[in-house]
């Protein structure tokens, strides 16, 4: 998923009169906080993502959940609202998209926790590899490319596999 979220989010355009400037000005602040590891890192990996599950699955789409909305709607709506909140177009479709995977995990197993802790994976994810990246910026776009596939092939080769794990274990119980 998050692989996916980061493709995803990575086909909002990055140049243009209005969209240019703002992506700029975002990769500038990036650059900035990278400087100041421990608290962007502490922030972004363990502050935002309580306080934002809390919020977000804990209060908005349960609170939804219990008044009867229809499940998706429910999780579309929040999952929009989380989007919204990150304040810009690549972070809103990441957001969002993000969003609605664990706002569906929260209605299976009803597991602040859980969201929780997916969330934490998730911008860890995304902090470790923004520092690999602007560590390493001198690397071309064809190894990106051919590091993209190869971590996706990865990815689904374990999905699969702990798919079927799962159903086998689901059938013995």
């Amino acid at each position: 998923m998050i692989l996916l979220n980061e493709y995803i989010s990575s086909l909002v355009p990055r140049e243009g009169p209005i969209l240019g400037n703002m992506y700029k000005e975002i990769e500038d602040f990036l650059k900035e906080e990278v400087k100041n590891p421990i608290p962007f890192f502490s922030t972004t990996v363990l502050l935002a993502p309580i306080c934002e599950e809390v919020l977000f699955r804990g209060i908005i789409l349960n609170g939804m959940l219990k008044n009867k909305i229809h499940p998706i709607k429910a999780i579309l709506f929040s999952s929009f609202l989380f989007g919204l909140t990150h304040m810009n177009p690549w972070q809103f479709v990441g957001g969002f998209f993000i969003g609605s995977f664990i706002g569906f995990i929260y209605f299976v197993t009803s597991s602040i926790i859980d969201c929780i802790l997916l969330h934490i994976f998730n911008n860890a994810f995304a902090v470790f590899n923004m520092f690999f990246f602007i560590k390493n910026e001198e690397i071309s776009s064809q190894e990106i490319d051919l590091n993209f596939w190869l971590i996706l092939t990865i990815l689904f080769t374990i999905i699969i596999t702990g798919s079927i794990f799962l159903l086998k274990r689901r059938r013995k119980i």
